[in-house]
């Protein structure tokens, strides 16, 4: 069964074109989508629906395509999702993004830095995604553990296509106390792990 609402899933379907045209028509790396595959954002929503998130929070909203499936999931479990973005190019077309297909009430984005933000949740989030810059990852992980709340879920995105690039980060995170977890070989290698 399709839980993602046709109005949702045809913002998506013209995402995931132009997401892919990015990557072969020589579009700058800083200007391109970068968005998660379908398989990844499916993989989300089955996490969320699991956890029922009231509070997700996602560091790196590009144009919002992973934003939906959190989306999707906070409207079938009353939750909220609050999204971080630092590109004010991305955070427009983010906007766009979201009232297209009609979740403006799900979720609210910030032009704001992640970190910054995470920093004021002190044990308050069900739910962290993260899709940012993978030089901030490492950055983003001690403020993304403090923000979650026992039980909460922290899922970071590219663990195996930018493998040695985050293996510091991978390291760190699987080696906290605080989180047990691991890297699932689906879309680009999501880590998933649940505070403790």
């Amino acid at each position: 069964m399709d839980l993602v609402p046709l109005r949702v899933r045809a913002v998506m379907g013209a995402l995931e074109a132009r997401d892919a045209a990015d990557r072969v028509d020589g579009t700058p790396r800083a200007r391109r989508l970068r968005s998660i595959s379908p398989e990844v954002g499916q993989f989300l929503l089955t996490l969320a629906l699991a956890r029922r998130p009231r509070a997700i929070v996602e560091v790196g909203t590009s144009a919002g395509y992973s934003t939906l499936w959190l989306a999707v999931a906070a409207q079938r479990t009353g939750g909220h999702v609050l999204t971080f973005e630092t590109d004010p190019a991305k955070v427009a077309i983010a906007r766009a993004t979201f009232a297209e297909a009609g979740v403006e009430d799900l979720v609210d984005l910030r032009a704001a830095d992640g970190a910054v933000g995470l920093a004021g949740m002190t044990g308050t989030v069900d739910m962290v995604f993260r899709d940012a810059e993978k030089d901030d990852y490492l950055r983003l992980l001690e403020p993304a553990i403090g923000a979650l709340a026992p039980g909460g879920l922290l899922v970071a995105d590219n663990l195996t296509s930018h493998e040695a690039e985050l293996a510091e980060f991978r390291e760190a995170a699987l080696g906290d106390a605080r989180l047990s977890g691991l890297v699932v070989p689906i879309g680009r290698g999501e880590l998933v792990a649940v505070r403790l």
